[in-house]
């Protein structure tokens, strides 16, 4: 951010700022779903947890994002009585993204299965297959969009085989994944994308319902629908249809929009950093490294979702009272100085404390490791195939809320 767009700002009180950010129609919110790291800074030296006019608090600061995320007394679950609850986010609620304990621990007991180091490492050949398999079709082009030729591609691709349907249904599960995690932004949307967004959304439903029935009909497959359907918590009790259609909508949605943004921000930042893209290409064992650094300084969950105060609190030296909402900006988190030394700089090989680009606490992302492993694997092979190149300045972010991720992303081999 340059000192003459610092200037730009300087006549608007933080209030204002805070308004335009929750404002998704605001005529100058553009500069901020570009670069908005400048004004978290601004709000966290204000108030590093500040009460909106509109009602929301926001948390910026590293230090309360983790007294919020890890503190059990702030309920997911009261969102389930929030007015104006459309019918897609009513099937969320049954998830465990939006239950809190003794509900979330039985979900996230007979969920966590499908993420062992076992399962993870069945998952790796795949996810080496599949990268290897889409760049050999793009090293014949010499210019492609890195985000709907591959970064969507990746996780899309994993997730078809993973719960069992055939490629002819991409097209639909990228309109599904976008539908559904579009659902659950916060901010007012036009009526014609809400209500676009709810009939893609019905669809995804309709087919897991389906797709349900067929593997209840037909026991004892390996797909992760046949293992909810076989799944059992301690006291022997199932889960029930709802139940698996709505965490099969959660991992289909953030599974897929996490890590195809994690996928094309990092590689964005590479193309921003070409020392680290080429410290990266002459040594992969980095790249670990790297990929934590690319949460941290280009996560791909925005905000987090929102949690409710259970009882009258506090936060940060903020009293907040029972029924308040708060979003901790784990973007700004990630890049609190008071947590990260030189925080705006991009350094592949960072050490110090680990990011919250994946929350924290019992709400902790359970297909974070997953996450890493089809980032880790992308990079690799990126790091062997020739070099990359993009006017990465003309680039444009999606105005979203709760994810930071690029519009479109046209690259091509240098």
């Amino acid at each position: 951010m340059t000192a003459d767009v610092d200037l730009r700002h300087h006549h608007w009180t933080i209030d204002e700022e805070v308004a335009q950010y929750l404002n998704a129609d605001h005529p100058d919110r553009a500069e901020i779903t570009r670069d908005p790291y400048p004004f978290f800074d601004r709000l966290r030296a204000h108030a590093p947890v500040y009460r909106t006019a509109s009602g929301p608090v926001l948390v910026t600061s590293y230090q309360a994002t983790q007294g919020l995320v890890r503190d059990r007394r702030w309920s997911r679950e009261e969102m389930s009585g929030a007015p104006g609850v459309t019918p897609t986010q009513r099937v969320f609620l049954e998830s465990l993204a939006f239950r809190d304990p003794p509900k979330h621990t039985v979900l996230r007991g007979l969920l966590a299965g499908l993420f062992t180091p076992k399962s993870l490492e069945a998952s790796r050949a795949d996810v080496r297959d599949i990268v290897r398999g889409l760049l050999a079709e793009l090293r014949g082009r010499d210019h492609f969009d890195f985000i709907q030729d591959f970064s969507y591609l990746v996780p899309l691709r994993l997730i078809c085989r993973l719960v069992g349907v055939p490629l002819s249904l991409e097209s639909e599960f990228i309109a599904w994944g976008d539908a559904l995690i579009g659902s659950l932004e916060p901010l007012p949307q036009a009526a014609e994308v809400a209500a676009r967004r709810e009939t893609t959304a019905r669809e995804c439903f309709a087919f897991f319902t389906e797709l349900i029935r067929e593997r209840r009909a037909r026991p004892g497959g390996s797909d992760i629908i046949s293992q909810l359907l076989a799944a059992r918590d301690e006291e022997g009790r199932f889960l029930t249809d709802e139940e698996i259609i709505a965490n099969c909508m959660l991992l289909h949605s953030a599974g897929f929009s996490t890590t195809r943004n994690l996928i094309s921000n990092g590689m964005y930042l590479l193309l921003r950093n070409p020392a680290s893209y080429a410290e990266l290409r002459s040594d992969p064992g980095v790249i670990p490294s790297a990929v934590e650094e690319m949460l941290r300084c280009e996560g791909p969950a925005r905000n987090s979702l929102r949690r409710t105060a259970p009882e009258d609190t506090g936060l940060g030296g903020l009293p907040i009272q029972a029924g308040e909402s708060v979003y901790a900006i784990l973007a700004a988190a990630n890049r609190d100085p008071a947590a990260f030394d030189d925080p705006h700089t991009f350094n592949i090989r960072r050490a110090g404390p680990r990011q919250v680009a994946f929350g924290g606490g019992i709400h902790l992302c359970l297909g974070q490791s997953l996450a890493r492993l089809e980032a880790t694997i992308a990079f690799a092979h990126l790091a062997e195939a020739p070099r990359l190149e993009a006017d990465v300045d003309a680039l444009e972010w999606i105005p979203s809320f709760l994810t930071r991720g690029l519009a479109s992303f046209p690259v091509r081999w240098a």
